[in-house]
């Protein structure tokens, strides 16, 4: 996943490590590209395949992707991760993590569409294993990142399941 910072002179690129062996990683670019750092680990919160991202309308990123952190309890699941362009760049967790939806197939899901509408709604859409024993299917999830705030206060943060968001 690429991520501009705010003011567009920055670009991270989110990686993710096929081995299994590491966390996810990232490279930085402040010139458009043209040249990028060496990849360096994110933390385990960040994780994972497949990361989408876009801005809240507060300046905070909302990033979707598939758990693959060794020894996480939503590993395979389909996750969001709320900070901040800095904390990408610090190398640090972030605000806080959910669990979007409990993936019941191993780890195949997650290749999440994301999108900010204008009224600050964000709108997620991905396939997944969601219902034992049925086939694969895409699933739609709709929030805020007040919606979110309010399922972190709630103790639903990190390990916790988002499943009661609109």
């Amino acid at each position: 996943g690429l991520i501009r910072s705010p003011d567009g002179r920055t670009m991270a690129m989110l990686l993710r490590e096929n081995r299994r062996r590491s966390t996810s990683h990232i490279m930085i670019s402040r010139d458009e590209g043209v040249s990028w750092s060496e990849p360096r680990r994110l933390p385990l919160s960040l994780t994972g395949d497949r990361h989408q991202a876009r801005y809240a309308p507060d300046g905070r990123l909302v990033v979707s992707f598939r758990d693959m952190a060794m020894g996480s309890p939503t590993h395979g699941d389909w996750v969001a991760w709320v900070g901040r362009f800095e904390d990408l760049l610090d190398g640090g967790d972030g605000q806080y993590r959910v669990r979007l939806q409990d993936n019941l197939g191993g780890s195949d899901c997650a290749y999440p569409g994301v999108a900010c509408l204008p009224d600050g709604t964000f709108v997620l859409t991905t396939y997944g294993h969601w219902e034992p024993g049925e086939a694969p299917f895409i699933l739609s999830v709709r929030f805020t990142v007040a919606d979110l705030d309010a399922a972190a206060a709630a103790g639903h943060a990190v390990t916790g399941d988002a499943a009661g968001l609109p």
